[in-house]
């Protein structure tokens, strides 16, 4: 099972490069994966995900129009969200029950984006992944099918406090009837994940140490055994610019960090998970 998630991940991101946004997207959705204390799985934790994101301002590499787009209005845009695959990969993964999986891959769908197309996509990537997991592909194509005939987007916009007018709902049905009626879901060309799990038998994929680690961490967060309570951060989030000042620091974000680096526009900071630019 771990071998399946690591696989998968060497794949999906550019593990040659630790500092490409994909890969960066990747971190920030796994730090906020959070064991439920009353069912089975993970949740989205998108209370950490705001705190992540305010701080990824500081550090990110690399453009996205509906990251800038969160960045300066703190709400999602209708765009289409051109980089969802790699911000619900890690939920897919840690989450064996459908239900919950897909409720909690779509709080990180909605965070960025209402884009129809894009939400749908979510659902269908995340779908793959799930069979993928439980090995179970030959029936992937039905059970996506019955899926998406099943989702209720008005149900999950009430649940969720998600504010929409009328038209959006009716849009929204039209856009999932189409999408039932073209009967290709898995179409190779649009995701990486989708490329591996139902492209040719003989699969490439570069090892990176820093995938490996994640995914033996993603592999006990699916069976249970983290202790949720070592996840907990504090309310208070520190200064960032005067952890900056210190030569090493503790942050309940960035964990522990050591300033390798201070220019006059930027530190460069070396946590676990490499080197870091900061930009100030």
């Amino acid at each position: 099972m771990q071998s399946r998630i690591n696989s998968l991940l060497n794949y999906s991101y550019t593990v040659t490069d630790i500092h490409s946004i994909e890969l960066q997207l990747f971190l920030l959705t796994v730090k906020c994966l959070m064991p439920y204390e009353d069912k089975i799985g993970c949740f989205f934790n998108v209370k950490r995900y705001y705190k992540e994101m305010e701080l990824f301002a500081y550090y990110k590499n690399g453009m996205d129009e509906t990251i800038e787009h969160w960045l300066e209005r703190k709400i999602p845009t209708d765009k289409k969200d051109g980089l969802m695959e790699f911000k619900i990969i890690p939920i897919a993964l840690v989450n064996t029950l459908w239900d919950n999986l897909v409720e909690e891959i779509l709080k990180a769908v909605t965070f960025y984006t209402l884009n129809i197309e894009t939400i749908l996509d979510g659902i269908i990537v995340s779908s793959g992944i799930y069979e993928y997991m439980n090995n179970n592909l030959e029936n992937a194509h039905e059970l996506t099918k019955e899926r998406l005939i099943g989702f209720s987007v008005k149900e999950f916009i009430i649940k969720n406090n998600i504010n929409v007018d009328k038209s959006y709902i009716i849009d929204f049905e039209k856009e999932r009837i189409k999408t039932i009626q073209r009967n290709d879901f898995f179409n190779l060309n649009r995701y990486k994940s989708i490329q591996y799990i139902f492209g040719e038998p003989n699969k490439e994929s570069t090892e990176g140490t820093l995938i490996d680690s994640y995914s033996a961490y993603l592999y006990k967060l699916r069976k249970g055994r983290i202790d949720p309570e070592k996840l907990k951060i504090p309310d208070k989030m520190p200064d960032l610019k005067e952890c900056l000042k210190k030569s090493y620091f503790n942050h309940p974000l960035l964990g522990k960090c050591k300033v390798e680096k201070r220019a006059n526009n930027e530190v460069v900071v070396r946590n676990k998970s490499g080197l870091m630019r900061i930009r100030i």
